[in-house]
């Protein structure tokens, strides 16, 4: 009786569904017709979580950002929801009792991630735009909530790390070729480079940052996957992924992606010959006293390179160092002496996260204005992400989002001369190399709160954080798994 009665339960639940959809379809109300989904979600989002967050990282690179939805609140369609349905649910399973492990909330990078999320939400109390700040807030929490935390819980295992890698890295090639696709069509000149990822993407700065994260561990696993114990296809895959990649981030013409690529193989140098962190971060402290001291003399010979932006990549990559008629890095010095006064006006608590683009404006100064300045301050950001928070948060945000990626990258260097597990050492490497790409390029652009780039940040730093707190060996005080 009870078989029967499932059965009978099974095609009436089937039914109930084609009607629900044969009727959406019927009406052309297409939102009826994806009612059926929304039990299939909760029933992943409690059953199967991990699963759901690797659909996401698939569907990252393929989301099409929508500006204004209603109430003027943009949303990268369908992965936005989905995290911030996600992050309800981690919220309702936190309420019932269920708690992250505490070996990863005393991580001191979660620590100062925290940290950062709590002064952002103190700092909207005096923010100028309150509710674009409190909507800013809330987007670096659930994605700190589902991509670092929760992420971290499930790369325990870690398979968890390889899909996770494998699902973006591929959902990131569809997106390359479809953007070189349209990008042949005309020839692939500089000019249409900036629009050629369209819909999915607003311009070749994100679209390069995003594709770039990719290439670092699809490489490591191509050069050391037989150490990792990859098959010979994996090794392959690897291999023609990064290689499509690669192509993709040198025909975006984007400079800074170049130089992110650049810095990543010199990191890979320094890892593969030891060197401590100590040691980079006082010769990279050294290099900046002494371009401060001669900064005037710098920027005088800078300012003999008139070489401008150019359909030819050699003669564009010249123009990297033009600050005397380059249109695209004066605007950036214009819009980084905005972050200076701004930051004098407000140092304590800044003009409020996510604020920047509605506050620059009368900032600028008339000399240092170019010809794609503007004086209502809507276009574009900061070109920053170490000087935003500055302007946004104060002196004091701008020192955590500094103590956060340098306590990111010291950790990934440690971990990985500490691993004894050669594949977990290969995804933490590539992990490393793919967030350096980033970092570096965050000297000149800033997307971290769009979920292209939050989503394998935040989740690159989950498999450095797995990988310290689960897979170092045993004598450590860690548990080692296989």
């Amino acid at each position: 009786m009870l078989s029967r009665l499932n059965i009978v339960n099974f095609y009436t639940i089937c039914l109930v569904f084609i009607g629900i959809v044969v009727t959406g379809f019927a009406l052309e109300f297409y939102a009826i017709a994806a009612l059926p989904l929304i039990p299939i979600f909760f029933w992943l989002l409690f059953h199967h979580t991990d699963k759901l967050i690797l659909f996401l990282a698939f569907a990252t690179p393929l989301s099409i950002p929508v500006k204004d939805i209603g109430a003027g609140i943009g949303l990268s369609i369908p992965t936005e929801p989905l995290i911030v349905l996600l992050f309800a649910g981690v919220l309702f399973k936190l309420v019932a009792g269920k708690t992250f492990d505490r070996r990863i909330l005393k991580n001191p990078v979660v620590i100062i991630a925290l940290l950062n999320m709590a002064w952002m939400y103190l700092t909207t109390v005096w923010s100028t735009h309150p509710l674009v700040s409190f909507k800013y807030s809330l987007s670096y929490t659930w994605y700190i909530v589902v991509f670092l935390l929760l992420l971290a819980h499930f790369f325990k295992n870690q398979k968890a790390m390889m899909w996770f890698i494998w699902l973006f890295s591929i959902a990131t090639l569809i997106l390359t070729l479809y953007t070189l696709k349209n990008h042949s069509a005309e020839g692939f000149t500089r000019l249409y480079a900036y629009t050629a990822m369209r819909p999915f993407l607003p311009d070749h700065g994100m679209y390069a940052a995003a594709i770039s994260f990719c290439i670092p561990p699809m490489l490591v696993m191509a050069l050391l996957g037989r150490k990792m114990k990859l098959s010979w296809i994996m090794v392959i895959a690897a291999a023609g992924i990064g290689t499509v990649i690669t192509l993709g981030v040198i025909f975006s013409f984007t400079r800074a992606s170049w130089l992110s690529l650049i810095i990543a193989f010199a990191v890979f140098v320094l890892l593969a010959a030891k060197v401590k962190f100590k040691t980079v971060m006082t010769v990279g402290v050294s290099l900046l006293t002494l371009f401060l001291i001669f900064q005037s003399l710098i920027f005088r010979e800078l300012a003999r390179n008139k070489q401008d932006s150019d359909d030819d990549i050699f003669s564009h990559l010249q123009s990297f160092s033009n600050v005397s008629t380059d249109p695209s890095n004066l605007e950036r010095l214009n819009r980084w002496s905005c972050v200076y006064r701004m930051t004098l006006d407000k140092p304590l608590v800044g003009f409020g996260p996510g604020t920047y683009t509605y506050e620059y404006g009368p900032y600028q100064l008339p000399y240092e204005m170019t010809i794609i300045s503007t004086n209502s301050g809507d276009l574009g950001n900061v070109h920053s992400e170490y000087l935003r928070p500055f302007a946004e948060t104060g002196i004091v945000g701008g020192l955590i989002f500094l103590a956060l990626v340098i306590t990111v990258m010291s950790q990934g260097f440690d971990t990985y001369y500490r691993l004894q597990n050669l594949r977990i050492k290969g995804l933490v490497l590539g992990a490393l190399l793919g967030l350096t790409t980033y970092f570096i390029h965050g000297f000149l652009n800033n997307y971290s709160d769009f979920d292209k780039i939050a989503v394998p940040m935040w989740g690159f730093i989950a498999i450095i954080l797995a990988a310290k707190t689960y897979f170092l060996p045993k004598e450590e005080g860690t548990v080692a798994r296989s």
